[in-house]
């Protein structure tokens, strides 16, 4: 477990005897309050996965891959080795906190010879993962707000252009919250983590309370689920890491609001780490109730609304009043979370945009003078979100292809950062005085990070059922190629003359 050192920390270091390269000052056209505190800016990591609620959200992705042992042991399994990445990551960002995240950390720690074009790559990755989450997250929410519809009129027939509306209208939510009404947003933030639980508490005592008769403890934790095709069961064990993967994930979401937050050195470690380990532990007795309680698991495979868990609670709570409230809970918990994914991909996209990494870069980097808020940048990220939700109007597999593709975006950004840092080894790259310190048990957590990350990226690209078709087929991997296309494009076209590396935050805005 970490260590916590009192010593001022609070200056930047400049101990690695690193060159990156092309890492210059870089005007900021205006600097930002310091809008968050530690309880919002917990409130905001907590609200990003929402994990004791969320979890419930891919009960269809087990109930023939594994089913309940598989999301029960799998959850913990993997969980257990994304806390290593998480305690990784904060001890990075304690000596290194930077609004560009992951992006500043590789620049800093890369070999000298990569190390723009490798933060250029973190840049585009990291852009990439939050803009694929925010939207999935839209999705939920229009998702679960016509299951809602269809629990009060049964004979009501769901259009994909009615999912696309309500898509928009919880990315106007969220650009809302993130520009015109910030002055509530702190406020929002701080009931979130009290929200989340109490909310998550209600589902489960209505879950164990209504439901009859409960699933046995072996199904729940004994009997095997294979419809998958594939052979032999480890390898659908493996298929079915998905929930515990993507469920406890987004680590450093707060580490983007380093120049909004008082002693980001000291606060961001304590909330990337603190909100993970609260989001682990929460979401397993979660993991357990949701088992317990499936009724009709075959009904999980075709949910109202295209949400298992909505059709979970309608299934097993009996009682249309009930439904209603548990399904407004969740509704809210995913209007949340997308309020506060876009708060980190537009930190991303306004932090990147200063280095050049973007086309339209000049106008994204701009700070709102009367909000004081990177506006531009919040604009641009709802934009885009909108632009990529008209898929939905086309194409479900399409869309969901693009969704998944987030979290391996996710894993594929901290591989860059922990590999950077096992490269130039722990003792250059750290202080010996530190606030957020792993002493020699880091070294473990930062292997086992780089074991797993790569391991759990390959299977989240496999197809959960054989033979594929072009239904079935997993396409995270042609949308990351994607993105790795557009990002080479843009180097060549734009960002080649143009892209700097990012500089500590002292060199752009003075010390903290």
């Amino acid at each position: 477990m970490p260590a916590y050192d009192n010593k001022d920390v609070s200056e930047p270091h400049h101990h690695l005897d690193i060159d990156v390269g092309a890492i210059h000052e870089v005007d900021s056209p205006h600097a930002l309050n310091e809008s968050f505190s530690l309880w919002s800016s917990l409130g905001l990591q907590y609200s990003l996965t929402s994990t004791p609620l969320a979890v419930g959200s891919y009960l269809a992705s087990v109930i023939g891959v594994g089913g309940s042992p598989t999301f029960i042991f799998g959850y913990i399994f993997a969980v257990g080795c994304n806390l290593c990445v998480c305690l990784s990551l904060a001890e990075i960002a304690a000596v290194y906190p930077h609004s560009s995240g992951q992006i500043y950390w590789t620049s800093v720690m890369a070999p000298k010879k990569y190390a723009r074009g490798l933060s250029y790559l973190a840049a585009w990755i990291a852009s990439a993962a939050y803009f694929f989450l925010t939207a999935a997250t839209c999705l939920l929410a229009s998702q679960l707000i016509w299951a809602l519809v269809a629990v009060v009129k049964t004979t009501f027939i769901i259009q994909p252009w009615e999912y696309y509306v309500l898509y928009i209208a919880a990315a106007a939510v969220t650009f809302a919250l993130n520009a015109p009404l910030f002055t509530l947003y702190p406020y929002m933030l701080k009931s979130m983590v009290i929200f989340i639980n109490t909310g998550a508490l209600f589902v489960l005592i209505v879950l164990l309370v209504r439901t009859h008769p409960k699933q046995s403890a072996s199904f729940v934790f004994a009997d095997f689920v294979n419809m998958t095709g594939w052979k032999p069961d480890g390898v659908v064990f493996f298929l079915g890491l998905l929930p515990g993967a993507t469920a406890v994930n987004g680590f450093e979401g707060a580490a983007h609001l380093a120049d909004e937050i008082p002693h980001p050195e000291r606060n961001i470690p304590r909330v990337m780490f603190g909100s993970a380990l609260m989001s682990a532990l929460a979401g397993l007795p979660m993991v357990l109730v949701y088992m317990f309680c499936i009724v009709s698991p075959a009904n999980l495979l075709a949910p109202i609304g295209g949400q298992p868990i909505a059709q979970l609670l309608l299934d097993s709570l009996d009682s249309q009043a009930l439904t209603i409230i548990t399904i407004l809970v969740y509704i809210l918990v995913m209007l949340c979370a997308a309020v506060c994914l876009l708060t980190s991909f537009s930190r991303i996209l306004w932090s990147v945009a200063r280095q050049g990494a973007l086309p339209l870069s000049g106008w994204v980097a701009k700070v709102n003078t009367y909000y004081e808020l990177p506006v531009n940048a919040v604009a641009s990220g709802v934009l885009l979100i909108v632009a990529i939700g008209a898929i939905i109007l086309g194409s479900t597999t399409a869309i969901n292809a693009i969704l998944g593709a987030g979290i391996v975006m996710c894993y594929l950004s901290y591989i860059l950062v922990v590999g950077s840092l096992l490269y130039t080894t722990r003792a250059k790259a750290f202080p010996s005085k530190r606030y957020f310190n792993l002493r020699r048990s880091g070294i473990y957590f930062n292997v086992i990070s780089m074991l797993w990350m790569p391991f759990i990226t390959v299977w989240l690209c496999f197809p959960t059922y054989v033979p594929v078709t072009g239904s079935t087929m997993n396409y995270a991997s042609a949308v990351t190629g994607g993105v790795f296309f557009c990002a080479a494009v843009n180097w060549f076209a734009y960002s080649k003359t143009k892209y700097t590396a990012p500089v500590a935050m002292n060199q752009i805005q003075g010390d903290f």
